[in-house]
């Protein structure tokens, strides 16, 4: 009796979302490293690559990136990135990085500054960097 292979389905479309994310947060890792600035991941990137190390696909893919960074360092962040294709971008009150070649708010890194409230109604700032994960520490 010969048995028959059960094709593997594979969600491509996720993979690839993936792979962009994390090709982006690369990108933006070596252009903040480079410069010597100091950032954290946030949101839901950071939400996601916590439950995927604990628990390898559970996580919920998020389609932007959030970074905490200090507000100081805003200038040098964004002559560090324009080598790897993102500008920086300041719209309706919100300051990220997008990629040049195809900006998209929904596709960009949000910046959050360090210290800070993101919003006013926030009752917390954001906290300083110290310590912590880079990118690099989270794959």
């Amino acid at each position: 009796m010969s048995t028959v292979a059960q094709p593997v389905l594979i969600n491509t479309f996720f993979e690839e979302s993936v792979t962009d994310l994390l090709s982006l947060a690369g990108r933006l890792d070596q252009a903040l490293r480079a410069a010597g600035r100091e950032y954290r991941i946030v949101g839901g990137l950071a939400a996601y690559l916590y439950v995927e190390e604990s628990e390898p696909d559970a996580g919920r893919l998020t389609k932007d990136i959030d970074i905490a960074v200090r507000r100081g360092d805003l200038e040098a962040i964004a002559r560090a990135v324009g080598p790897m294709g993102l500008e920086y971008r300041h719209v309706a009150g919100v300051d990220m990085l997008v990629q040049a070649n195809a900006p998209s708010e929904r596709r960009a890194v949000h910046l959050v500054f360090a210290g800070e409230r993101v919003r006013a109604a926030h009752l917390e700032a954001v906290p300083e960097l110290a310590g912590g994960n880079s990118s690099e520490d989270c794959r």
